[in-house]
């Protein structure tokens, strides 16, 4: 019977989808340049978003539909990552920053370190029907956008119903104001977890 109840909580923990998402990648040439690779995904609760860095300056902040390429207060914020610009766009062990997704409602991200937000350097999460990725990229060319400070940290704070966390910076690079904490494992967790079951049975 303890094999049947564990296995039965093993699998849907151990098979969410993981999304990786290259940032300062474009995505029409698979080259290092612009934006996000895809810029728009579709994750269920409980998937993973792997943002992976490359050259030059990144950083992946939260904002809204309506203004894309402004800040929200109290919103997701990768901090800065900077890649040295020879590495080629998919060398092994680019620095990445894993994110969870907790439920399906939308989610509205920009590259604020890029600099080309307003050129469509932003990523939809979970876009509708109502709330397309088409028409943010559409308000995205025509917010100006508000900052963020450079004392900003890293957050995994989401001010909508729809929330993230964020767990390590993997790979080689230098960044500015990032304080990210040391990252376990998946199957590492997932193995605590499930003796920890075991052992209440």
């Amino acid at each position: 019977m303890k094999s049947i109840v564990v296995a039965s909580l093993f699998f849907p923990l151990a098979f969410g989808a993981e999304y990786l998402v290259g940032v300062g990648k474009d995505e029409t040439t698979g080259k290092k340049g612009m934006g996000f690779d895809p810029s728009s995904i579709h994750p269920a609760a409980g998937d993973v978003i792997a943002f992976e860095f490359r050259s030059g300056s990144h950083s992946v902040v939260q904002s809204s539909y309506e203004k894309p390429c402004t800040a929200l207060e109290n919103g997701f914020y990768s901090g800065v990552v900077t890649v040295a610009d020879n590495l080629e766009v998919d060398v092994p062990d680019l620095p990445q920053v894993r994110l969870t997704i907790n439920d399906t409602n939308p989610l509205w991200l920009f590259d604020q370190a890029g600099g080309l937000c307003q050129k469509g350097a932003v990523l939809s999460i979970n876009p509708t029907l109502d709330q397309s990725a088409g028409g943010f990229k559409e308000n995205a060319a025509k917010d100006a956008g508000v900052s963020l400070t450079t004392s900003s940290t890293p957050t995994s704070g989401a001010t909508s119903s729809s929330t993230v966390t964020s767990s390590s910076v993997a790979g080689s690079a230098t960044s500015s104001n990032v304080a990210f904490r040391d990252h376990v494992p998946h199957w590492t967790a997932l193995a605590g977890a499930l003796a920890s079951i075991w052992n209440m049975l």
